[in-house]
C-alpha cells in the first residue's frame, strides 16, 4: 500500500480532466470545467490525493461543486503542472 501511494500515484491532465492514477489506472478525476482556480497552496478542509511530505509539491485545485471543494494533489513538478493547467484555460493564482 505504501508503494502504491508514494511511487505508484501519478497526476495527469488530458483534454477534459485532471486524473489521479495509481499504477496507470484512474482512481479519481476532476473536470477542468469544474476547477474554479488552481494554486501552489494548501487548505485545511480538503480531498487529499498527495504522495509526498514536501509542501513544495502541493497543488490546490479549488472546485466549483462538491462537499469538499479543495482538492489537493502533488505532481512531481508543481510549477510545470500549473503551467499546463493554465494552457488548458484554468485560472492559476
Amino acid at each position: 500500500m505504501v508503494h502504491a501511494i508514494f511511487w505508484g500515484m501519478t497526476f495527469t491532465i488530458d483534454e477534459g480532466h485532471v486524473r489521479v492514477r495509481v499504477y496507470g489506472l484512474t482512481v479519481r478525476k476532476v473536470s477542468l470545467s469544474d476547477i474554479e482556480y488552481a494554486a501552489h497552496d494548501w487548505a485545511f478542509l480538503n480531498e487529499h490525493w498527495t504522495n509526498t511530505l514536501s509542501p513544495k509539491r502541493i497543488v490546490l485545485l479549488r472546485r466549483r461543486t462538491g462537499a469538499l471543494k479543495n482538492f489537493l494533489i502533488s505532481p512531481v513538478e508543481a510549477e510545470v503542472f500549473l503551467q499546463e493547467l493554465a494552457e488548458k484555460g484554468v485560472v492559476v493564482r
